[in-house]
């Protein structure tokens, strides 16, 4: 019985420090981790290929990022960016987020956004700023790829859902060829700490 309620109660901080997270954040923002959520519920102990998440593979290849393909096509590249991208749209993002199945199309549009002072997304090292729920962090996967690094590179961008002491919760797609969550660390500052990050694109939406 004991044990029971120790559950009920992690469970119970566990929600209050998603709401608290969420309680001063927009409304695109509070629509960005709901719909990021509902996806990592839709893809529970699924993973790409399967008959009941495919609609949603599709969903997010031709709405997100515009790509109109086969099934085997979407399945067997890539598809985290457009993930990412799908999410950004649904959740209203308009003309505001480069949509893209790359992801660092949308890093140099962050990039040139900070340079212009465009206060919609805008990139910068992690050591620069904290990241915050609706935010997305970034690393490379491909060497020799720094923040100053330009043009075209494979990365993958994963959205914040959740600030907790320490660490940063966040969303991604084609993780483990599934939707998952990773955890990055961060300092008392809530700058992101874990090593292979290059990124924080800061969402001022």
């Amino acid at each position: 019985m004991i044990k029971k309620n120790l559950i009920y109660l992690g469970a119970a901080i566990a929600a209050l420090v998603v709401l608290r997270s969420l309680s001063n954040k927009s409304n695109f923002k509070k629509k960005l981790v709901k719909l990021a959520n509902e996806e990592l519920a839709k893809w529970k102990n699924k993973k790409e290929g399967n008959a009941t998440t495919i609609q949603e593979l599709r969903n997010y290849w031709k709405q997100g990022a515009g790509v109109t393909a086969s099934d085997s096509y979407y399945i067997n590249n890539a598809w985290s960016a457009s993930f990412i991208s799908w999410l950004m749209k649904t959740a209203g993002a308009g003309d505001k987020f480069k949509y893209s199945s790359l992801h660092s199309d949308y890093i140099q549009a962050a990039k040139q956004n900070r340079k212009n002072n465009i206060k919609t997304f805008q990139g910068y090292r992690k050591t620069e700023k904290p990241v915050s729920v609706g935010d997305l962090i970034c690393y490379p996967r491909q060497a020799g790829v720094t923040y100053d690094t330009g043009g075209g590179y494979f990365a993958h961008c994963d959205l914040v859902t959740a600030i907790k002491p320490g660490e940063a919760v966040a969303v991604g797609g084609n993780v483990s060829d599934t939707v998952k969550t990773s955890v990055y660390k961060l300092d008392p500052e809530n700058k992101v700490t874990t090593e292979k990050v290059h990124v924080i694109i800061k969402n001022y939406l």
